[in-house]
């Protein structure tokens, strides 16, 4: 569905696409997923023939460049964030469906499975509509279409918990034939639609794996965090630091923080309680995507607790 050969993109001496080779099988659900500025829309961008670049990009065996109107013919996009839109709800549908000559029954149904009902919302101004609408409308527009190929850039930045979680349920009803690829930031995002990652760094894939390969790090790199009286710290921070089942203990100036594997949580409160030394209170911490991304690509991170 998607062949990127030697794909290329600068600007000026700053290189976002460096020779990127990859290919995206029919019907996959893919993560593209990098840190800030790794060029995950950049790609998305010249799969959309929006910007030039430097060797070949096919969309469904069609040449991005040579045949750029038939290419994206292909594919849906849904963004991070809806572009400003005047009129009302019905004649940003009826403009939309006439511009891609689609058929408005289909988009109709489509708003109506997200409870966007045309009945209902059709005379609502666009503008009055929430952020979770304007993603629902996005994507009915882009399913309507029946493409084989769904494009989403960040499509849940901007929405709140429960906007997030039916624009997610809405996705899990995409025919299974139909190509996906998502970029996030968010790992439960990329657990609810992908199969495969991608990502991205220096501008060519420094990664290719399955979801349950990020699954099994964010497992292990989960931090235990445990609060003991001010007075046992440093006896509290030995104790654990001698424990050969702990990877990393580190301290934060009000709880010192442990890397170990799940199953054994709760041996290690109870080691310390049998040192006399009472814990106060203990809390997890999952790291952020982009905290794992660091560790899958062998860099040191940012800052730390």
């Amino acid at each position: 569905m998607i062949r990127a050969s030697g794909l290329g993109k600068r600007y000026g001496r700053h290189v976002i696409l460096d020779g990127l080779d990859l290919v995206v099988e029919r019907g996959e659900r893919v993560a593209l997923l990098g840190l800030n500025g790794a060029g995950k829309t950049t790609f998305m961008r010249c799969l959309l023939g929006l910007l030039p670049f430097d060797g070949k990009l096919e969309i469904a065996g069609l040449d991005v460049r040579a045949h750029g109107r038939e290419a994206r013919g292909q594919l849906g996009y849904v963004p991070q964030r809806a572009p400003h839109f005047d009129g009302t709800l019905i004649e940003v549908v009826d403009f939309f469906t006439r511009l891609r000559e689609v058929d408005l029954g289909a988009v109709q149904r489509r708003l109506a499975a997200l409870g966007l009902s045309l009945d209902v919302h059709g005379e609502k101004p666009v503008r009055a509509l929430s952020g979770g609408m304007l993603q629902k409308l996005l994507l009915a527009l882009a399913l309507g279409a029946e493409v084989p190929l769904l494009l989403l850039d960040e499509p849940t930045a901007n929405l709140d918990h429960q906007a997030r979680r039916e624009f997610l349920r809405a996705l899990e009803e995409v025919d299974g034939e139909t190509t996906i690829l998502l970029a996030s930031h968010r790992f439960a995002d990329v657990e609810a639609v992908a199969d495969r990652i991608l990502v991205l760094h220096g501008g060519r894939i420094a990664f290719d794996g399955q979801v349950k390969e990020l699954r099994e790090r964010v497992e292990d790199a989960v931090t235990l965090w445990l609060k003991v009286p001010p007075s046992l710290r440093d006896r509290a921070q030995r104790q654990l630091e001698a424990d050969a089942r702990l990877s990393t203990v580190r301290a934060n100036g009000a709880a010192l923080g442990v890397r170990v594997e799940h199953a054994a949580r709760a041996d290690v409160l109870v080691a310390l309680r049998d040192a006399g030394i009472p814990v106060e209170d203990f809390w997890t911490e999952t790291p952020s995507l982009n905290q794992l991304l660091e560790g899958v690509l062998g860099l040191e991170p940012e800052s730390s607790s």
